[in-house]
């Protein structure tokens, strides 16, 4: 198994670590760990982002989730 790390940042940063064979089962971690958070946080932070990283801290990839509910004018009267 191979270290990698998930820097995530919504307003507060905070970085993990993960042991996994490859790049991919690092960005799938990063990306389950992207789904739960927003789920278990609804709703979500308006922006977040997960970058993935390998054990020597070179860049693998960045993950962002966007969140937003815009209204129609009527539905609020």
């Amino acid at each position: 198994m191979t270290i990698f790390y998930l820097e995530i940042s919504d307003s507060i940063e905070a970085e993990t670590s993960i042991d996994v064979p490859n790049p991919q089962e690092a960005m799938n971690a990063a990306l389950n760990a992207l789904a739960q958070f927003a789920c278990r946080n609804f709703p979500p932070p308006e922006k977040l982002v997960i970058k993935v990283s390998d054990a020597d801290r070179d860049h693998i990839a960045t993950l962002r989730f966007g969140f937003s509910i815009d209204y129609a004018e009527r539905s609020l009267t």
